[in-house]
């Protein structure tokens, strides 16, 4: 069959991501001998006019379209990208009549809702590398692709209602014999416009922070590859496209114990000389295993550490107390790594007093670089969500497509205002929700004068903290206008 697979995201701040969920399935569907074409929308001008002389010259049988994201989960500065994405099905309907295929981890959290908006004719919840490949070639022979798992049709019960899919199977060895088709994108201009490129070393996660989606979409249990694999790739992608740096897509890289040792080990062992970055959990990062990432390569690690206060930290669902963050932050600091805590403000049961807790820490561990999202997107089907829902906060079906947010009410006058002020007295803080990162002038001149890796790492810098500073000159103290295209709670 004649495939095309389209890549829908179109945002670029902080910087444009290399699709590579969608590389790898290219990757399996080339393997099973389809004919792949790819269509990226993240760069065009006029991408919605490419779209449309790409799908005319190409003349696929089937399409599958990528949704990576629903929104960019900050608030009350929301970006919604269901217009978009519904933009491109319109555009795909008018020209082909070939079967829509939907898919991404965006679709994914909500696949029901996502298959009713878009008029989607199938859609792959979950890994997709089987059961794409599966579904092509059930519609090659003309049979029904539903009941194939991780497969959602588009009409169930009722020509409203889409049948929901049988859970995905999520193989251990999910990129045995695969790597990313990259050669089939402009992995090159990624490089050039994003800082970096990407690699992925495992799949799940076994942590139960309580807003999190990760172990709905991957699972609740890791899935590794071999070190040598992982350098394999590695050293595969210097060769083809020239030293680069490379940031590790896992939800957190140190973890399990001995997995980012052995990455580290081979890469030294193979003198491969790379620079790279990741997320990172504050448990079990030792200074052993921090200065190990350093002679390896690693230059930054953002540390999901949500809070520094040990009663909110309990109420997020983390697994460790704030000594543990703190010791996490000094460990890779001394190693000579750049590190970024993101953190979250407003989850419920958040008080002024661990607010401002949270705050002293930060300033006291002097990281690098803070990210603070004030408030909690809500997601079905995370156990923040079921807690709400029984609480009759919320009912099920309000956390969707929406953006649904959770500001606790005991801070929601508070926040806005003092964050903003610790923004404007340390200089490294950045807060997505209450004000641009960054404009997109400003990260294309960064990215032409040849600056890589996360651009927070610059952070270190006073000249760019004090550009960073006057930002919140004049902070705001409130949300601002209310939009009906989002819910508070």
């Amino acid at each position: 069959m004649r495939v095309l697979l389209v890549s829908a995201n179109r945002e670029r701040i902080p910087d444009p991501i290399f699709p590579l969920g969608l590389a790898y399935i290219a990757s399996a569907a080339r393997q099973a001998g389809h004919t792949i074409a790819v269509a990226d929308l993240c760069f065009g001008r006029h991408p919605l006019d490419d779209l449309r002389r790409q799908v005319n010259a190409f003349q696929p049988d089937a399409v599958g379209l990528s949704i990576r994201n629903i929104d960019n989960a900050a608030y009350p500065l929301t970006v919604e990208y269901l217009d978009q994405h519904r933009e491109v099905v319109e555009t795909l309907h008018a020209v082909t009549r070939a079967p829509i295929v939907l898919g991404g981890s965006g679709f994914a959290i909500l696949p029901e809702p996502y298959m009713q908006a878009l008029d989607g004719d199938w859609g792959v919840a979950g890994e997709g590398e089987q059961a794409f490949v599966e579904l092509l070639a059930a519609l090659e022979r003309g049979w029904n692709p539903a009941g194939i798992p991780g497969v959602i049709s588009r009409c169930g019960t009722s020509a409203e209602t889409p049948a929901p899919a049988t859970p995905v199977r999520r193989r251990l060895d999910w990129a045995a014999g695969l790597r990313p088709a990259r050669d089939l994108f402009d992995y090159p201009r990624y490089i050039r416009r994003g800082g970096m490129g990407n690699v992925q070393t495992k799949r799940g996660c076994v942590f139960k922070c309580n807003y999190c989606t990760y172990p709905l979409l991957e699972g609740n249990r890791f899935r590794a590859r071999e070190a040598g694999d992982v350098t394999d790739e590695l050293e595969a992608l210097m060769a083809d496209y020239g030293p680069h740096d490379v940031f590790f897509v896992d939800s957190i890289l140190n973890f399990p114990v001995g997995h980012v040792e052995a990455l580290c080990e081979e890469i030294l062992r193979r003198r491969l000389r790379l620079r790279w970055s990741c997320y990172a959990t504050p448990v079990k990062l030792g200074r052993e295993e921090a200065n190990l990432m350093a002679r390896a390569g690693c230059d930054g690690m953002e540390l999901g550490s949500d809070a520094v206060e040990d009663g909110q930290l309990g109420r997020l669902g983390k697994s460790f107390d704030a000594d543990v963050v703190r010791r996490a932050n000094a460990h890779g600091l001394e190693a000579g790594l750049r590190v970024c805590h993101t953190v979250i403000f407003g989850g419920p049961g958040e008080t002024e007093s661990s607010v401002r807790a949270t705050c002293r820490a930060l300033r006291a561990m002097r990281p690098t670089a803070v990210v603070a999202m004030t408030g909690v997107r809500l997601y079905p089907g995370t156990p923040l969500t079921r807690q709400l829902v029984a609480e009759g906060k919320i009912r099920s079906d309000e956390a969707g497509l929406l953006p649904t947010f959770y500001v606790e009410p005991e801070v929601s006058d508070f926040l806005p205002g003092y964050l903003q002020h610790q923004a404007l007295e340390a200089g490294n803080w950045v807060l997505p929700g209450l004000s641009p990162p960054l404009l997109p002038t400003s990260q294309r001149v960064l990215r032409a004068l040849g600056i890589s890796g996360p651009l927070w790492r610059l952070l270190r810098f006073s000249a760019m903290r004090a550009a960073s500073r006057t930002k919140f000159l004049r902070p705001n103290t409130s949300w601002g206008i209310p939009n009906p295209r989002r819910k508070v709670l």
